[in-house]
């Protein structure tokens, strides 16, 4: 059993070591970006590979457009990690009206069914994949939204 010294000393050790910690949201700042540009120079280097091996003219303009994209996003998301408003960054893309959700959610359903035919009826493979990646781009961005919304109505 520890003495009441011990104790107090235990306890002012834990309290030092509580007030150095680094919070949770703070490391995510910190790492996020890296992690994001990561997944796009994948995405890019993915996009020009099935662009390069495309057999079909489709396949070759999607594989294009695709990296095109993808190097504009990382471009976009570098210099914002550069001016500092990373943290901004993805609050640009969210909507905060009623009128403005409604309009952002029938759009984003529609561009989800559009993908889900180009991903049924498609006549490639890479085709099918950019269908389905776009289906699912538009639901959870449709709920980032909603999210968004509720969280700015509550606050």
């Amino acid at each position: 059993m520890l003495d009441n010294a011990e104790n107090d000393a235990m306890r002012a050790r834990i309290a030092e070591v509580e007030a150095h910690r680094v919070p949770l949201n703070e490391v995510l700042r910190w790492f996020v970006p890296w992690l994001v540009a990561a997944i796009l120079v994948v995405v890019c280097l993915g996009a020009l590979w099935c662009a390069s091996s495309a057999s079909d003219d489709l396949t070759y303009s999607i594989g294009l457009l695709g990296a095109l994209l993808a190097l504009v996003a990382l471009a976009w998301e570098g210099v914002a990690a550069l001016s500092g408003g990373i943290g901004d960054l993805s609050l640009r893309g969210l909507v905060d009206d009623d009128l403005s959700l409604v309009v952002l959610i029938v759009l984003l359903v529609g561009l989800a069914l559009l993908g889900l035919i180009l991903a049924a009826r498609g006549p490639s493979p890479t085709a099918s994949g950019v269908g389905y990646g776009l289906c699912i781009f538009s639901i959870v961005f449709a709920f980032a939204n909603l999210k968004h919304y509720f969280d700015r109505r509550e606050a």
